[in-house]
């Protein structure tokens, strides 16, 4: 075998050299295609393009996209040009281009463009992935499932859920407490009522497999950053390559646990006010699939389960910073409930109006989708240009790049609630903060997001006084994963009041 090789060495180096010649050249035809257009670009490296997020060390692709936002920013340019490995992106800077891509010319940006695959991967096919036909008629189901009243109907579970919170840092008093892990399992308990009518009491069963699943959704190591970044950026090369973006078991978990559900319920004639009997009642009447329900179900935990959690914990992070706003939210949440004999009511949420301007502005500093994806779905001109987009160009809008952005939000590092007052918003362009995206394909389940983050900060800052622990670090984002998360713990010190 040796000597074979030793005789056709040079042969083979000739190839490999040949083949690397070509490959460059390829990628250099490819990296060309801005400039060709006439768009601003950031100059792209091989092979890699523009990004390093699959390297150790690298950024996320929210952090990254900020920083694309920044740099074309400073250069005075309303959009520019990137490419993230070969393929090309539009990253937007201008808040009313950004309008006209979400909203007014939304026709022509239906799609997010992201990996799903209804075959092999079921889980991934859900109503924040999918596109085209499929989106829109499986949004026109599932409109009916977050209005007021379907709100109301699962607002007590959600408070029912709170108190399990209220008991567990009673016994923690005076100590060090990772308060994000508080909160993951407060919104376990209450996507597990919520969704599936089952009490899942993860303060008492830390380790219930309800709990452990939403914890392994959200283990990121290398391998699954590599597989997320395809999935979000190159979904076709994701798809080429056979890769799945939910493990096995969790596909499993899901649709096991869907399916014994709605068998358990249809078999016994049992009805519930939650997200799953919603689905059965749409299964039944508009053809939904056990598939799809279950691939609904899984969008509605993850999303209630990480992004409401990530924000109530940087909320309470900088609320514990901040001993005045803590105290003057602490004095809204009492005069407000004061009312209602202490017991927090829907229509009570709607009356603190500081506590809204604390999550607005815990979400425009840390918005829970940094980076808002679309892909055009049909050729289209840039207002007052004469560059076209062609169709199937992805779309990046660095949602981070425009909330920190100095021009909208002066001293965009400080944790100031103030900048969300009824006059303070009517100044600012209204597409410069989205921590939802906007548009018709914005967060269909935002108000429940924004329902059940409510009732856990409410409950803590009527409870106990946050101060920030000596023993935590500073706050740095995780390289690795999609939504915006921090390495290491927060760790929050709760005092009784």
């Amino acid at each position: 075998m040796m000597s074979v090789f030793t005789e056709f060495w040079p042969q083979i180096l000739v190839f490999l050299a040949l083949f690397l010649l070509v490959l460059v050249n390829y990628f250099n035809y490819c990296y060309r295609y801005w400039s060709k257009k006439g768009v601003a670009t950031i100059k792209p490296r091989f092979p890699l393009g523009n990004t390093n997020i699959i390297l150790p060390q690298g950024l996320s692709i929210g952090i990254l996209s900020k920083q694309f936002y920044d740099e074309f920013k400073a250069k005075g340019h309303k959009f520019g040009g990137v490419y993230l490995v070969t393929e090309p992106n539009l990253l937007i800077v201008d808040p009313e281009y950004v309008k006209d891509i979400m909203s007014k010319d939304f026709q022509h940006f239906v799609d997010r463009g992201f990996y799903y695959n209804k075959e092999k991967d079921v889980l991934s096919a859900h109503l924040f992935a999918i596109d085209g036909s499929d989106w829109r008629n499986l949004r026109i189901k599932l409109t009916p499932t977050f209005t007021s009243g379907k709100m109301k109907m699962m607002f007590e579970a959600v408070v029912q859920c709170s108190k399990h919170m209220i008991e567990n840092l009673d016994k923690n008093l005076g100590s060090d407490i990772e308060i994000k892990e508080v909160l993951g399992r407060f919104t376990t308990d209450v996507i597990g009522t919520c969704a599936f009518g089952i009490e899942c009491n993860s303060f008492k069963y830390p380790d219930a497999e309800f709990r452990m699943m939403g914890k392994k959704i959200f283990e990121y190591d290398l391998w699954k950053s590599v597989k997320a970044f395809f999935a979000v950026n190159v979904p076709k090369v994701a798809l080429q390559l056979g890769l799945t973006s939910t493990p096995d078991d969790v596909i499993d978990f899901f649709t096991r646990i869907v399916a014994d559900a709605v068998k358990m319920r249809e078999s016994n004639n049992i009805r519930r006010n939650d997200f799953l009997q919603i689905l059965i009642d749409l299964k039944n009447t508009t053809s939904l699939t056990l598939d799809e329900m279950s691939a609904q179900v899984f969008l509605f935990f993850v999303a209630g389960f990480e992004t409401s959690s990530t924000t109530m914990t940087f909320a309470l992070y900088e609320l514990a910073r901040n001993e005045k706003m803590q105290e003057k939210l602490r004095f809204e949440i009492c005069q407000v409930l004061d009312k209602t004999g202490g017991q927090i009511t829907y229509e009570s949420l709607i009356e603190m109006k500081y506590l809204q301007q604390v999550i607005d502005e815990t979400l425009r500093m840390y918005p829970p989708l940094p980076t808002l994806n679309r892909r055009c779905t049909k050729d289209y001109v840039l207002r007052d240009t004469n560059i076209i987009i062609e169709k199937d160009t992805p779309i990046l809008i660095s949602a981070l790049g425009l909330h920190m952005d100095p021009e909208f939000f002066p001293k965009p590092e400080k944790f100031d609630p103030e900048r969300f007052t009824e006059e303070k918003k009517k100044e600012r362009h209204p597409f410069v903060h989205l921590p939802f995206g906007d548009g018709p394909r914005n967060c269909i389940g935002l108000r429940f997001g924004v329902m059940q983050s409510k009732i856990g900060i409410i409950t803590i800052i009527k409870n106990f006084k946050l101060t920030v622990s000596s023993n935590m670090k500073p706050v740095q984002f995780n390289p690795y994963v999609f939504l915006l998360n921090i390495n290491d713990k927060v760790l929050l010190q709760v005092g009784k009041l």
